[in-house]
């Protein structure tokens, strides 16, 4: 089974060229204008992923998608991706593995986001703790911590810092069928790590400056 994974496109999905796959996975922050233009992007980010050719596509929100995580647009525009499979805080199951998805991440500079939430709480907590035992891909808009999550410092440049979630990692380890973790988030991470039998892929497709990279995906067999 081959997954091709993008995340953090930003609006840009149209300058994106993909290869064949079975599973598209984008996570989160798809999404790049202001409040007011994110209805317009988001149908038509919608008819582009209907125009892939992956038999299945699994979409996740971000901090961005702000159209997605406030709620009193939420319910208005969720239903509008008719062309993916959109997670949150939920399970899918495709070709036997049990894939789930959810948005949220540690609050990050500036607070203006939605998916936000605040390190070390029992909200927090259980939040990930919703994450089926017998999940095989999980699929996370953010890193956990200490894994492709470092970013720069705005407070001191030459001082990068990480940024993932604590717990998040925690509960990763208890997740003993897990297989692959894809997230994005933090740009400057773009990446592939394995540890403790899991691969963890950070997918952003923008850099630092919101520029494209090359290829912009990244390529997974399962």
């Amino acid at each position: 089974m081959k997954l091709v994974i993008v995340s953090d496109t930003h609006g840009r999905h149209r300058n994106l060229t993909l290869p064949q796959g079975d599973i598209l996975i984008h996570c989160g922050d798809f999404l790049g204008g202001p409040l007011r233009e994110q209805g317009i992007e988001l149908l038509d980010f919608d008819t582009w992923i209907g125009d892939q050719r992956f038999k299945h596509k699994i979409v996740i929100a971000g901090n961005h998608d702000k159209v997605l995580g406030l709620s009193d647009h939420a319910s208005t525009w969720r239903p509008k991706l008719t062309n993916c499979i959109y997670l949150q805080d939920e399970s899918v199951k495709i070709g036997g593995m049990n894939f789930y998805g959810s948005p949220w991440t540690p609050d990050f500079f500036p607070d203006h986001w939605v998916f936000n939430q605040t390190r070390g709480t029992k909200q927090t907590r259980e939040r990930w703790a919703q994450i089926p035992d017998n999940t095989d891909v999980l699929i996370t808009h953010g890193p956990p911590a200490g894994i492709l999550d470092t970013c720069p410092n705005i407070f001191a440049p030459h001082e990068p810092v990480h940024v993932g979630c604590e717990d998040l990692r925690t509960r990763i380890s208890q997740l003993k069928n897990l297989r692959l973790h894809v997230f994005g988030h933090i740009h400057e991470a773009v990446g592939t790590h394995y540890e403790n039998d899991v691969h963890s892929i950070n997918a952003a497709s923008l850099d630092g400056r919101y520029e494209l990279r090359k290829p912009g995906y990244t390529a997974f067999e399962l």
